[in-house]
């Protein structure tokens, strides 16, 4: 096609098969995107379904189309590479895509209104990625810098493109291929990361990569992904950490259960979002919950989770409740929930202090605890918390020896936060984020909690 007339950016979309998402991505990107204001460029590597066919029929009614045609598929980063060939040569920008998302009204506006000074790169919210682009992270805000981006919608100013040069085909089918890109961008143009928070751009997930990487599985994809982690850790070394550090974890949910309450609910209740990556590990209660609970952990090391949510399995949790616990910055983190018996008391506590700061001691010389009775005051530190809906960042599971959830002097949670909290970690609690138990909603009520029979010691 003609390179004439000058495009605000070029968007290259690598496709492999997967034919009906590749129709509704395409559809949707002319449906709400001027087409005086891009160029498509679509590397087709090498489809036997029709897709082929397909975007021959859609090149021959849009001319702002470039097809390129390969004979076999050439993977990812090739694709890409293949599309910054036929860049236009005075283009804005440059987004790269995969075919499996969809386009919202107004969005490359939206995006572009993001590039002020120092930003390089912009991408959206999305219903599927790792780490913070996932749109449960909204809470008002319409712009967040942040450490990298995800590559399933990408956008560069062109002459990030024009001076870092071409996707590293190390990467192969992909996988890891943006997070190396944008490093170099940082180290060679010292340009900034934004999230775009105020557009979203819906993402099925991995429809190429399960097709020809992995077994569609979860333990296929974290496979994948940690080979490819691997490239961009032998290329950077430790500088590569700040990244991958960041990502939203690989995440197993245990669910302890009593025999009479089906734990299996937790799988079907659509209201609960849950992170991409996650695993689920039941384990029925046995005589000592602890050993259930220890037995979870067992299972999240096996699987090389980084973090460990605990959930009684007759818990009622608001729909974001897991991601507001991934954004705290603590070893622990944990909802406001209450005991199911009376008095219903707040499972978040504090050590009792004398007016000069030391610890108040039981008989035994064990530090005293008290609730912290304080719902709707945010964030706050504490020194212990309960196990029934609990985020555990898996290292402390390195350094505290097993067993690692044991009674002790405060029962198998409150044991394993003391532990914790002696080794200089922190322990938080999300007294906005309440927790309640099934059966006893009625009875802890957020907006009057004094009505549960909570009375302070």
């Amino acid at each position: 096609m003609s390179h004439d007339r000058r495009p605000l950016v070029d968007i290259i979309i690598p496709i492999f098969e997967n034919l009906k998402f590749t129709e509704a991505c395409l559809r949707t990107l002319y449906k709400y995107t001027d087409p005086e204001t891009f160029r498509l460029i679509a590397v087709d590597n090498g489809s036997q379904d029709g897709t082929t066919d397909f975007l021959k029929r859609f090149k021959d009614v849009h001319s702002n189309m470039e097809l390129v045609i390969n004979t076999e598929n050439l993977g990812w980063c090739k694709g890409l590479n293949i599309g910054f060939r036929y860049l236009h040569p005075e283009s804005d920008y440059v987004l790269w895509c995969n075919n499996d998302i969809l386009f919202e009204p107004e969005w490359l506006p939206k995006m572009i209104q993001h590039f002020r000074a120092n930003v390089g790169a912009v991408g959206p919210t999305t219903n599927y990625a790792a780490g913070r682009q996932c749109i449960i992270y909204n809470h008002g805000h319409t712009e967040e810098d942040a450490p990298y981006l995800i590559g399933f919608c990408l956008m560069f100013r062109r002459e990030v493109i024009d001076l870092v040069g071409d996707i590293d085909e190390r990467f192969g089918l992909g996988g890891a291929e943006e997070f190396d890109y944008i490093i170099r961008m940082k180290k060679e143009l010292s340009l900034r990361c934004v999230i775009a928070r105020d557009v979203y751009i819906h993402h099925f997930g991995s429809m190429t990569l399960n097709k020809v990487c992995t077994d569609g599985t979860s333990e296929g994809y974290n496979n994948y992904s940690a080979k490819m982690d691997k490239v961009l850790r032998e290329k950077w070394g430790s500088a590569v950490d700040l990244w991958l550090g960041q990502r939203l974890p690989n995440l197993l949910i245990g669910i302890v259960h009593p025999e009479y309450i089906h734990w299996q609910f937790w799988l079907s209740d659509k209201k609960m979002k849950v992170p991409p990556f996650t695993e689920f590990c039941n384990v029925a209660r046995p005589a000592l919950v602890y050993d259930a609970r220890n037995d979870i952990v067992k299972k999240a090391k096996e699987i090389g989770a980084r973090k460990l949510l605990m959930i009684d399995a007759d818990m009622i949790v608001p729909e974001n409740a897991i991601f507001r616990l991934m954004e705290l910055d603590a070893a622990i983190s944990a909802g406001y929930f209450f005991s199911r018996n009376r008095p219903h008391f707040p499972c978040a506590m504090r050590f009792v202090r004398e007016s000069d700061g030391s610890f108040r001691k039981d008989d035994q010389g064990n530090k005293l605890l008290t609730p912290f009775y304080q719902p709707h005051s945010g964030v706050q530190d504490v020194d212990a918390v309960g196990a029934a809906f609990t985020l555990y960042d898996m290292k402390i599971f390195d350094e505290v020896s097993w067993p690692w959830f044991y009674p002790g002097a405060y029962g198998e949670d409150i044991n394993i936060c003391v532990k914790t909290r002696e080794r200089g970690w922190k322990v938080k609690v999300d007294t906005d984020l309440i927790i309640k138990h099934i059966g006893r909603a009625e009875l802890i009520d957020e907006n009057n909690y004094a009505q549960a029979n909570c009375v302070e010691n």
